[in-house]
């Protein structure tokens, strides 16, 4: 007998590490299909804008250019959630990107890929 028949490898031994083979996806793909695709990119306009202005809103108070203090509460807190809301837009943009690609999707690629 060559070895022992029941000896099961292990998932990892079966890698190869080598600098020119990539592995994975690379960053930079998603990244730029965040940009062109026009579902996208409007989400992360509005979400970048809300933060800036956001910011803007709570600098201004801040630096003490408005006067009154019930209006200088006022726009703060306008701010804070304006800033708030535009981040947790830019999120669920970024994170909803690929998740259409459902379990089932997954399972079918696998298989194509495994035949090919």
């Amino acid at each position: 007998m060559a070895g022992n028949q029941k000896k099961t490898d292990l998932p990892y031994e079966s890698f190869e590490v080598r600098p020119g083979k990539k592995t994975s996806k690379s960053g930079g793909f998603r990244v730029r299909s965040l940009f062109t695709n026009s579902h996208t990119v409007i989400p992360l306009l509005s979400g970048a804008v809300m933060v800036l202005s956001g910011l803007t809103i709570v600098s201004i108070t801040m630096l003490g250019l408005i006067h009154s203090l019930w209006i200088s509460i006022l726009t703060s807190l306008l701010g804070c959630i304006s800033c708030m809301l535009g981040g947790f837009l830019i999120y669920q943009t970024v994170t909803s990107h690929g998740s259409f690609d459902g379990l089932i999707n997954q399972a079918i690629r696998r298989v194509i890929n495994s035949q090919n």
